[in-house]
C-alpha cells in the first residue's frame, strides 16, 4: 500500500530533473571563484639594437627591458562580478522549488488517476455482480416458464459485457500505477494498491484568499529574484564607467653604456563613461521588462486558479446530488424494480435499465470526486501551499 506522502518524498529525493541543480551550483561556486580573481601580472620581455649594422651591430648596443605588469581595477568591478554569480546562485534555487513543484502538482495528479482507476475496477466488479445476479433471476424466470428464453441470452450478453469492462478498467489501472511509478524513475511500480479516499474533499477556501497565496507562489518570487540578478547587472555595467589603470615597472640594462635603469609606466584608456553606456542602458531596459513579465505571470495564474477554482465547485456540487439524491432513488428505484420483476410487475428492460443507470451514475460519481481533487491539486500547485486532505 503506498501512501501519497511516500510517493511525494520518493520523486523528489528520485527525479532525474531535480538532480541537475545541484551540478549547475557547482558551476556557478567555480564561476563566483573565477569572478572573485584579481588581473593577472604579465612578465615582459624587451629586447632592443640587436644584430644591427654600423654601430648598432653584434650587441654592442643592446637594451633589455625585463617589466612586470598588471590592471588595477576601478570602481568596484571584482565585487560586482562576484555579486551577480551570488544572485545567479540565488536564481537557480527559486528554480529548483518550481520544479519541485510542479513535479508535487504531477504526482498528485497520477496519485488521483490511480485512485480513480481503483474506484472504477470496484464499480467494474459491483456491475459483474449484479449482472451475475440478474442472470440467476432471469434463469429462474425462464426455467418457470414466466419469461421469454430471449432475456437468457441477453442476460447472458449483459454479464459479458461487464466483465470486458472490468478487464479494460484493470489495464487503465496497471497503465495509471505505472505511470505513478514513473514519476520516482520506476519502470515497474512495486506496490498494488494507493491508499486514501476518493470522496474525501477538502474544505472550501475563498477565491481572494487563495488568490493572495498565489502572489507568494515561486513562479513570482522567481522574478523578484531575477530583478535582483538584473540590478547586479546594472551595476556590473556602472562600474565599466570608471577605468581601469594598466601600471608596469621593470629594469632596463644599457649594454653600450654598461649601466641599468629603473623603468615605469601606466596607461589608462580615455572616454570609458560614454563607451559604456550603451551597456547600461541595454541592462536597464532588461530590468525594467522582469516588472512587465511578472504582471504578466500574475494575471495568467489569476485566470488558472479562477478555472481550478470554479470547477472544483462545480465537481463538488456534482458529487453531492450523487451522493445525497440520485444514486440513493436509483438504488431504491433498483430494489423496487427488481422485487416487482420477481413478481412480473416489470420486464427484462426495465430490470436492465435501472441497473445501467444506477452503474452510470456511480461511475460519474466517481469522475465528479476525481475531478474534484484534481482541481485541488491544480490549487495546491499555484498557491504552493497543501490542501488536499484527501489520499494521506
Amino acid at each position: 500500500m503506498l501512501s501519497l506522502s511516500e510517493a511525494v518524498q520518493q520523486t523528489l529525493t528520485q527525479h532525474p530533473s531535480l538532480q541537475v541543480f545541484p551540478i549547475r551550483q557547482q558551476q556557478l561556486a567555480a564561476q563566483k571563484q573565477t569572478a572573485n580573481l584579481k588581473p593577472a601580472y604579465v612578465l615582459g620581455v624587451e629586447v632592443e639594437n640587436v644584430a644591427g649594422t654600423g654601430q648598432l651591430s653584434g650587441v654592442k648596443s643592446l637594451e633589455t627591458s625585463v617589466s612586470l605588469s598588471s590592471v588595477l581595477e576601478l570602481g568596484g568591478k571584482r565585487l560586482s562580478r562576484v555579486e551577480l554569480v551570488e544572485q545567479n546562485s540565488d536564481l537557480i534555487n527559486v528554480e529548483r522549488k518550481i520544479q519541485a513543484l510542479d513535479l508535487l502538482g504531477s504526482v498528485t495528479r497520477r496519485y488521483i488517476d490511480v485512485l480513480n482507476s481503483q474506484e472504477r475496477v470496484l464499480l467494474a466488479r459491483e456491475g459483474v455482480s449484479l449482472a451475475e445476479a440478474t442472470l440467476a433471476e432471469v434463469n429462474k424466470r425462464v426455467n418457470a416458464a414466466i419469461a421469454p428464453s430471449a432475456d437468457k441470452g441477453r442476460a447472458e450478453a449483459a454479464l459479458e459485457e461487464v466483465l470486458l469492462t472490468l478487464m479494460a478498467e484493470q489495464r487503465q489501472l496497471k497503465t495509471q500505477q505505472m505511470a505513478l511509478a514513473n514519476m520516482w524513475g520506476s519502470y515497474q511500480p512495486s506496490f498494488e494498491r494507493v491508499s486514501g479516499s476518493l470522496y474525501t474533499i477538502g474544505e472550501a477556501i475563498p477565491f481572494d484568499v487563495l488568490f493572495n497565496r498565489v502572489q507568494q507562489n515561486p513562479q513570482i518570487e522567481l522574478f523578484a529574484t531575477e530583478s535582483r540578478v538584473r540590478d547586479a547587472q546594472v551595476r556590473l555595467a556602472r562600474t565599466q564607467q570608471t577605468a581601469d589603470l594598466t601600471w608596469s615597472v621593470g629594469i632596463r640594462r644599457n649594454e653600450g653604456l654598461n649601466d641599468t635603469a629603473l623603468i615605469a609606466g601606466f596607461s589608462m584608456p580615455l572616454f570609458s563613461q560614454q563607451r559604456a553606456q550603451g551597456e547600461i542602458e541595454a541592462a536597464l531596459a532588461a530590468r525594467n521588462e522582469v516588472s512587465y513579465r511578472r504582471q504578466d505571470a500574475l494575471l495568467q495564474l489569476h485566470s488558472q486558479l479562477y478555472r481550478a477554482y470554479s470547477g472544483r465547485e462545480q465537481a463538488v456540487l456534482s458529487t453531492q446530488k450523487l451522493q445525497e439524491a440520485i444514486i440513493p432513488k436509483l438504488t431504491q428505484s433498483l430494489e423496487q424494480i427488481q422485487n416487482g420483476y420477481q413478481r412480473g410487475l416489470y420486464s427484462y428492460l426495465d430490470f436492465l435499465t435501472v441497473r445501467k443507470d444506477l452503474l452510470s451514475a456511480k461511475r460519474s460519481l466517481i469522475e465528479a470526486s476525481a475531478a474534484a481533487l484534481q482541481f485541488e491539486a491544480e490549487i495546491e500547485q499555484l498557491t504552493a501551499e497543501p490542501l488536499i486532505a484527501a489520499a494521506q
